[in-house]
């Protein structure tokens, strides 16, 4: 396995520094080392004080990655001061010809400076002319080059100003321009444009993830070019899915692990219900389903809304005697399974699939009978205002019944109300599940 190592500050939060660095290794499949320049206090709320590492530990370091682990990358982000440049330069000239992406960090967003004079100097006369990449955002590149970078035409400049010191390619994050967010790349084949949609969120740690995923795409073979693309790419993603860790605001966070595990967990989903589709199709249960004909759901962990729940669009009706699917299972189809999921998942989180089945009385002494917890709501008693209301009915009728529950109800059954069908509805920890249930009470 190929492993990278990442030289930068420790961040306890995991916003930034080689915990976000190997947070991002690891989930790209690579193997992490890191050695902390300094031991940053920070949080949801900015840096608030700096403890540099004593040399002789960080010396210590370095010469165990250097006898004893293979490094097929470096990235380089916090190094604070020339002493711990000079150990990093004399490192990199042993390295060999490997990916080396140096985020050139010079001030925190909360205006603490992170690096002094001295390294700064240092990190621009010997580290940049031995870089793949430097990846400075806008305020760094200005420091650096002593440039004024207010518009795109004053960066397109500065990307060549900064390719002069040595590094192979240049790439200046324009988050902070006028306008729509501008990154521009620049290397032997020129200048490259990458446009994004403003995210409306101060994320902590975005040019530690974008510097740590570019030199992951190094690593992995990547061209600079197309590891700045897909690169990009990923981060549009991580924005998009940045959260909150403190309940008194602050930054919003992003993680590579956390985003990959969540694709797994759709995958699973999908795959699950296509397993299901092809039990119903051998059970072939078509007098379960009733006349607004029926749906399976099944939720990803810790499911927000809608688009967390995946199901059968068009629902499941019959043809001629045989169970009839319309589609495959994807995200967001369903409204009315999917509510009724998030509905139990508040209350019981491990409750992540439904399927509505035709009422019967059979069919509930047949639960109760199998010892399965089944619980009854009379719709009758839905408020007037709530009956008209699209959508809150469903949110009434299981607030209402887990309210008053112990345990989670494995069926929720109604009789019906003017112009409503009586509905069984079924809920289990996955989809298998529900087709054990469905076995038992229609035997």
């Amino acid at each position: 396995m190929k492993a990278i190592l990442t030289i930068a500050g420790y961040d306890p939060s995991s916003g930034a520094g080689i915990t976000k660095d190997l947070d991002i290794f690891f989930s790209h499949g690579f193997h992490g080392f890191s050695i902390p320049t300094c031991m940053v206090v920070q949080g949801p709320h900015g840096v608030r004080d700096i403890y540099p590492l004593p040399r002789d530990q960080f010396v210590s370091m370095v010469k165990v990655i250097e006898k004893d682990v293979p490094v097929d990358g470096v990235k380089i982000g916090m190094v604070w001061d020339a002493m711990y440049v000079e150990i990093i330069t004399k490192f990199l000239h042993k390295m060999g010809r490997k990916p080396i992406v140096v985020d050139p960090i010079c001030m925190a967003k909360n205006g603490k400076q992170l690096v002094t004079e001295r390294g700064l100097r240092g990190l621009i006369k010997k580290i940049f002319p031995l870089a793949t990449v430097i990846t400075p955002n806008l305020e760094e590149a200005s420091l650096i080059t002593g440039r004024s970078l207010k518009t795109l035409d004053d960066v397109r400049d500065c990307v060549k100003s900064l390719k002069s010191l040595g590094s192979q390619g240049v790439v200046v994050k324009g988050g902070h321009l006028q306008g729509e967010p501008v990154d521009v790349l620049y290397d032997e084949q020129g200048i490259t444009l990458w446009r994004r949609h403003r995210v409306e969120r101060e994320v902590h740690g975005t040019g530690c993830a974008f510097s740590s995923i570019f030199t992951t795409f190094l690593v992995g073979g990547y061209p600079i070019r197309d590891a700045f693309f897909a690169t990009e790419k990923e981060m549009d993603h991580a924005l998009k899915e940045s959260y909150q860790i403190a309940h008194h605001g602050g930054y919003y966070y992003t993680s590579s692990s956390i985003l990959r595990a969540r694709d797994s967990e759709r995958w699973d989903v999908l795959n699950a219900l296509f397993e299901v589709k092809e039990k119903l199709n051998q059970l072939n249960p078509v007098e379960l389903i009733p006349e607004v004909q029926m749906n399976v759901g099944y939720a990803i962990p810790h499911a927000k809304g809608i688009e967390d729940v995946a199901a059968f669009p068009g629902r499941i009706s019959q043809c001629n005697g045989k169970i009839f699917f319309k589609g495959e299972p994807k995200f967001g189809v369903s409204s009315h399974v999917a509510r009724l999921i998030l509905g139990i998942m508040k209350y019981y989180p491990h409750m992540r699939a439904c399927v509505n089945v035709r009422y019967d009385e059979a069919y509930i002494k047949n639960a109760e009978k199998g010892g399965l917890c089944v619980v009854f709501f009379d719709r009758k008693k839905e408020p007037g205002t709530i009956k008209i209301s699209e959508g809150r009915s469903l949110d009434f009728l299981m607030d209402s019944v887990l309210k008053k529950v112990t345990q989670p109800p494995d069926l929720i059954y109604d009789r019906g109300d003017v112009g409503k069908e009586p509905i069984i509805r079924c809920f289990a920890q996955d989809p298998m599940e529900l087709i054990k249930k469905m076995e038992m009470i229609r035997s």
